[in-house]
């Protein structure tokens, strides 16, 4: 009863993982991404009005993380890959042997998000009081034009 009850969350589990994988295609960062991570902050940061040298800064930020994310993101790619070619491999599989590997991606993309909450923070570090208040109503504006849209599409995402 124990084993079955094992294996029946690692079922679990290795289902999140895939539908969790099909949601999030890469991770969230900063290469080539244009939203200096942190869920598209640079999205919000657009409407903030930052000066010049406060643009650059968020430049520097950025620059000092890409690494981390790279790395991270390569390893999350690596994992995934090692996951579906034992999910759709020819070789018989279980769900304990996919145990590792499901935890693996989510020690990555919680490390991910760590990193992306870091720089989010140190960008909020060089902001105005007012430029995070019409980041703040710029990110209601974006949520709002969200639901509207699913509701346009008849509740689909």
């Amino acid at each position: 009863m124990k084993r079955l009850s094992r294996v029946l969350g690692a079922v679990a589990i290795v289902g999140l993982v895939v539908v969790g994988a099909a949601h999030a295609e890469r991770p969230r960062g900063f290469e080539g991404s244009g939203h200096w991570g942190a869920g598209g902050f640079g999205v919000l940061l657009r409407g903030a009005g930052l000066t010049e040298a406060q643009e650059a800064q968020v430049r520097q930020i950025v620059a000092n993380h890409r690494a981390e994310f790279q790395r991270l993101g390569g390893e999350l790619r690596a994992a995934r890959a090692a996951l579906d070619a034992k999910l759709y491999g020819t070789d018989p599989v279980a769900a304990v042997d996919l145990v590792p590997l499901v935890e693996q991606i989510g020690r990555l993309r919680g490390e991910l998000t760590q990193q992306s909450m870091q720089v989010a923070l140190e960008i909020r570090g060089i902001l105005t009081p007012e430029q995070l208040a019409r980041a703040a109503q710029m990110r209601q504006r974006l949520a709002e034009l969200r639901t509207e849209m699913r509701s346009l599409l008849g509740g689909r995402r």
